[in-house]
């Protein structure tokens, strides 16, 4: 069996610069809102300060230093997010050859790149094509194999250029695909 070439599937320069354009703006107004979070704290602790020795009650200068510190995780999180988000459009690509389909996130580390849906399915073995929040995912397990094999993978990617060519592919190859209505 000869096994040509495969295609290739990446995120197109758009799809791409738009990845970019997110990620900075969100780290701008990230750093930006952490500057102002940090420039407005030490006139709450002064007003704590002066409430205190004025024996007035200081619930809310205290509930106004958490909220600031939960804008501050909560800001963390979607500012990783936004980096998460960039590395899977930047170093994803989706290989298509006669034997099956492969997803690799290569601005990954490899333990984070297979948690987050990178891997390899054989044709055979592709039982649904979905969609979840932004991710396209191949769930894996679509023909009936031994008891010692290992689990499939489930294979995730965010976004490629020409995803409809791709779909199609995966509909006409995948002999075992579970269609819902």
């Amino acid at each position: 069996m000869s096994v040509g070439s495969p295609l290739v599937f990446r995120p197109s320069f758009a799809q791409r610069a738009m990845a970019v354009l997110l990620f900075a703006g969100s780290w701008l107004v990230g750093v930006r809102a952490l500057a102002q979070i940090l420039e407005h704290l030490p006139n709450l602790r002064l007003g704590l300060e002066v409430a205190e020795l004025s024996g007035e009650p200081t619930w809310s200068f205290y509930v106004a230093m958490v909220a600031a510190v939960g804008a501050l995780v909560a800001g963390g999180l979607l500012l990783v997010g936004t980096l998460l988000g960039l590395l899977l459009v930047e170093g994803s690509q989706v290989l298509v050859d006669d034997l099956g389909i492969a997803v690799e996130h290569n601005a990954l580390p490899p333990f984070l790149a297979r948690r987050l849906g990178a891997g390899r399915l054989p044709w055979k073995r592709i039982s649904r094509i979905e969609r979840k929040g932004f991710l396209f995912i191949l769930r894996g397990g679509g023909e009936p194999g031994q008891a010692l094999e290992p689990r499939d993978p489930d294979l995730r990617f965010l976004m490629v250029d020409q995803l409809e060519r791709l779909v199609l592919m995966v509909i006409e190859r995948s002999p075992n695909l579970k269609h819902e209505d």
